[in-house]
């Protein structure tokens, strides 16, 4: 299911005030981020764990990511001992941007009897929806790499800085791009043409263009 843009699996559960997702596998849950969490904190730049074997209870640290924009705490949405921790993490943490529900989980966990947070997406999904409208959230179909917020700048300059930006960055790389100029829709899907690279979104709020592309 899509929410606003973002991505919930319906095979999970969710602690929507924790911004966490949980999947049982055996005796065990993986836990991981859902987007929610991903989109306020921006791309994240380190991640930091509880030990291995940590007793933590409903609602407590499991560990703690930090982001572009954000500082959070990640919460156990039951009382728990954790089993391991992704330590792919902690040399890529924007795998939890980029792929949150595969290679960027952020521990596993041993479930100790007694109350939880989490629900299935169908007794979810109106609170999610309120939880996301509530903090602003939009997904993308991608986690960009680079923003550029260009408000107030002509389209024609926004064209050149993006250029330029891309020049210097690897391919794959993913920008978003906010404009206000009115004629931007137009301009964005001549250069994607003239450029050969990848629109992805492209999306008004208001007054306000967001534009989502990757380099060839």
């Amino acid at each position: 299911m899509k929410i606003n843009g973002c991505e919930f699996p319906d095979s999970l559960l969710y602690d929507v005030e924790g911004g966490t997702w949980a999947k049982k596998e055996g005796g065990a849950y993986r836990i991981g981020l859902t987007p929610q969490m991903n989109w306020i904190s921006g791309g994240y730049t380190a991640v930091s764990f509880k030990p291995v074997g940590s007793k933590v209870s409903l609602g407590k640290s499991l560990g703690s990511i930090e982001g572009s924009r954000h500082f959070d705490v990640v919460r156990a949405p039951f009382d728990c001992v954790i089993a391991s921790v992704n330590e792919q993490l902690l040399r890529e943490p924007r795998l939890a941007n980029k792929d949150p529900y595969g290679r960027g989980w952020f521990v596993t966990v041993d479930h100790s009897e007694g109350p939880s947070n989490l629900k299935i997406l169908a007794d979810a999904s109106e609170l999610l929806t309120a939880r996301l409208k509530e903090l602003r959230v939009k997904c993308f179909s991608e986690f960009p790499d680079r923003e550029m917020s260009e408000i107030g700048v002509e389209c024609s300059a926004v064209m050149v800085k993006l250029n330029d930006l891309l020049a210097e960055s690897p391919s794959g790389t993913v920008v978003h791009v906010i404009s206000d100029d009115p004629s931007s829709d137009v301009e964005m899907e001549a250069w994607k043409l003239e450029t050969g690279n990848a629109l992805l979104d492209s999306i008004r709020e208001g007054s306000l263009y967001h534009f989502v592309v990757r380099k060839k």
